[in-house]
């Protein structure tokens, strides 16, 4: 699954990045390694620019950039912090 193909919300882990050497050499340089939780803001509307988080960065890219990045879905990343599993501390009464 390439990058440019998830909508907004969802969220994926960089598995590889391909495309011309300067192309990927930048993304890696702004942090698109494998490996790297990027979660998908917004889209701009008639095919415009995408925009991403990627660590605690707000970073937009054309969909042509987008495509050469590889990743692979994980719903429990796309799962909203309001319904996400938070664990609990038990805590013994002495």
């Amino acid at each position: 699954m390439r990058l440019a193909d998830l909508t907004p919300g969802a969220s994926a882990i960089v598995t590889a990045i391909s495309g011309a050497s300067r192309v990927a050499s930048r993304l890696m340089e702004m942090g698109f390694v494998p490996g790297a939780v990027v979660h998908v803001l917004r889209r701009a509307p008639f095919g415009g620019p995408i925009q991403y988080r990627l660590h605690s960065v707000s970073i937009s890219m054309r969909v042509a950039e987008a495509a050469c990045i590889s990743v692979t879905s994980d719903a429990a990343l796309s799962e909203p912090l309001a319904t996400a599993a938070v664990p609990t501390l038990q805590v013994a009464s002495i």
